[in-house]
């Protein structure tokens, strides 16, 4: 009995260590198996859980991988679970390299990298990534891949160096049949297509653009080879591709939240001069509801703005128009009026939108009339050759503007451009005081001229690299950017305050809707409800529903770069962006928030939008 007891007292006492080795031993294991039948059989197995990565490519030795400088690499790697049993798996590699070296996945790959919060994967189990490593320096790089496994019940982290893969490789979208993608190869526009490599790269901040031509022009076009070129005494208009993506804002202090601090900067980030806004691009799959704001080393809290959804459906990216909206002096001509007084007309005419530079942008136009243009641009019998059942062409939502300027303050945008810095990150100003579309002051603030300034294609040296003059004043710092965002027109954008229709009856919108004295005025029909933001409270703060209005770029990046923030209210119910050529300073800028109330005036432009269906 004595032996019995004291056989069971061991057995306990071995089940607690081991018990305890399970619990305590984060990335440890302890199987065990006992015999009734032989007391003394007791076996013990112990080990680490971990992944293994393995690689078709040859140069994959020791987990590293050697990139080029200023290249990028596509490998495909294979994690697999080698223990045996179960185990949760993380993958990253490790973050010893310059941030200007970065990791996305493929939008085909089949499987997604997981987090940090790593993978269950069976016991022999396998997942393949394909990643493409962009290595954005002058010098080679060796990336190192780990991985660190745990239990399935466990929460696993990376070590301090250790980074996870980022969001897809940008795809854009085919443009429709009567769009011709575009690149600029220094002296002019040339002909390239959509599943070229030339067409863009967003790394580099290289957005890509297409173009639509005249009637008479179109087909040759359409049938020509890639490197011809595309007269701009052609083209009636011009966009630029915004690809889906999820954002989040970053507070060094946890109170301010201001952006990243990027690699070398001295100061933290501040209202004056904000840092960068973190920028995952994802596929139409995915939509993340995060807080939008992380404080710590690695971004977190990431969120999906708004201006992706469109009348429920999800949105890959959007097509925005390069220019503010322009009129043309007839209908396909790609040519603009004579005179700044003649591009004023609040008439419905969607033949006579173009976008393009150096042209006058379309004012004196109130809000429901710019909605009817810019709906009716893709409708039957246009001179653009849209068909209605490939894009919805609308006037830009607020939310819409939102996209430009998070993805300009990030890595991918004039942000991330190294030309620039300090204060010269911000998008160049607009000054021409006849409201001329791509002109520039060459400054981040300036005051009205009676000149163009830089065009939006004059070569410079600058910065230690070859730039343009005018590209500062676009979204990216070089050509292939946004203009006329700081400066020009004030833009109207769809954002309305409860449904009202203006001021009084003779400044208001067009629509039907209250007026500021409790009075309403009858006029036109409401749009589909996806044609507008639609704000409940003048606060943003609640303003969205009696939420946070995240993704609008309101009171998230209120004052960044001094720029003006203003609310809708009761008597200006519609909100305007990025100010006009007299406003200076403290007003202008691609954060900057205005209000109005909605009827034609010459200062007011607007700009367009084409939505995939």
């Amino acid at each position: 009995m004595k032996e019995r007891r004291k056989f069971e007292k061991s057995y306990l006492i071995v089940l607690g260590i081991i018990s305890l080795f399970l619990v305590v031993g984060y990335s440890s294991y302890a199987l065990f198996t006992v015999k009734k039948e032989n007391k003394e059989a007791i076996r013990i197995v112990t080990g680490t859980l971990t992944g293994t990565l393995t690689s078709e490519d040859s140069a994959f030795q020791e987990n590293k991988i050697t990139v080029d400088a200023n290249t990028k690499k596509d490998i495909t790697i294979t994690l697999t679970n080698n223990n045996s049993i179960q185990a949760k798996l993380n993958f990253y590699y490790l973050d010893n390299i310059s941030e200007k070296v970065h990791i996305n996945y493929y939008k085909d790959t089949p499987n997604r990298p997981p987090t940090k919060e790593g993978i269950v994967l069976d016991q022999g189990a396998s997942e393949s990534y394909h990643l493409r490593i962009y290595n954005l320096t002058s010098s080679n790089v060796a990336v190192e891949f780990r991985s660190d496994g745990g239990f399935s019940n466990r929460e696993l982290s990376f070590p301090n160096n250790g980074k996870t893969i980022e969001g897809i490789v940008v795809e854009v979208e085919a443009p429709a049949s009567n769009m011709i993608p575009v690149v600029y190869d220094e002296s002019k526009w040339v002909k390239t297509s959509y599943n070229q490599e030339n067409w863009y790269d967003y790394d580099k901040q290289e957005w890509a653009n297409a173009v639509t031509v005249t009637n008479g022009t179109r087909a040759n076009y359409q049938k020509a080879s890639n490197g011809t070129e595309v007269k701009m005494t052609d083209i009636l208009q011009m966009w630029v591709w915004i690809p889906r993506y999820s954002y989040t804002i970053k507070s060094e202090d946890g109170v301010h939240y201001y952006g990243k601090k990027e690699e070398g900067r001295k100061d933290d980030p501040s209202l004056t001069l904000p840092g960068e806004i973190d920028v995952k691009f994802i596929d139409v799959s995915t939509t993340d509801n995060g807080s939008a704001q992380y404080k710590g080393e690695e971004p977190d809290g990431w969120y999906t703005p708004p201006g992706f959804t469109f009348g429920g459906t999800e949105l890959s990216g959007i097509w925005v128009g390069k220019f503010e909206t322009g009129y043309s002096s007839g209908n396909g001509t790609g040519v603009g009026v004579s005179s700044t007084t003649a591009a004023q007309s609040d008439t419905e005419e969607p033949n006579k939108a173009i976008i393009k530079p150096n042209v006058y942008s379309w004012r004196n136009i109130r809000v429901s009339t710019l909605d009817l243009v810019s709906r009716r641009m893709t409708a039957s019998g246009n001179v653009f050759g849209f068909d209605q059942s490939t894009y919805d062409s609308h006037a830009m939502k607020n939310s819409e503007w939102a996209l430009i300027s998070y993805l300009t303050q990030s890595k991918y945008g004039k942000y991330g451009n190294f030309l620039y810095s300090g204060a010269n990150k911000e998008v160049y100003m607009n000054t021409y005081n006849v409201y001329m579309t791509g002109c520039s002051s060459g400054l981040s603030s300036a005051t009205s001229v009676t000149t163009c300034g830089n065009t939006y294609n004059v070569m410079i040296d600058q910065g230690g690299g070859k730039g343009y003059a005018g590209g500062g004043a676009s979204s990216t710092g070089n050509i292939t950017g946004i203009y006329d965002l700081n400066g020009g027109a004030w833009e109207y954008t769809m954002g309305i305050l409860n449904k009202r229709s203006g001021y009084s009856t003779a400044l208001n919108s067009g629509y039907t809707g209250q007026l500021s004295d409790g009075t309403s005025y009858q006029g036109r029909s409401w749009p589909d409800a996806k044609y507008y933001d639609l704000y409940t409270s003048d606060d943003p703060n609640t303003a969205c529903g009696g939420n946070l209005c995240k993704g609008h770029a309101l009171n998230e990046t209120a004052g960044w770069y001094s720029d003006s923030s203003r609310m809708v209210d009761v008597g200006a119910p519609w909100l305007l962006r990025g100010g006009n050529q007299t406003s200076g300073i403290l007003v202008t800028g691609i954060f900057s928030c205005g209000l109005h109330h909605g009827y034609a005036y010459l200062a007011y432009s607007f700009r367009q939008i084409l939505s995939p269906m």
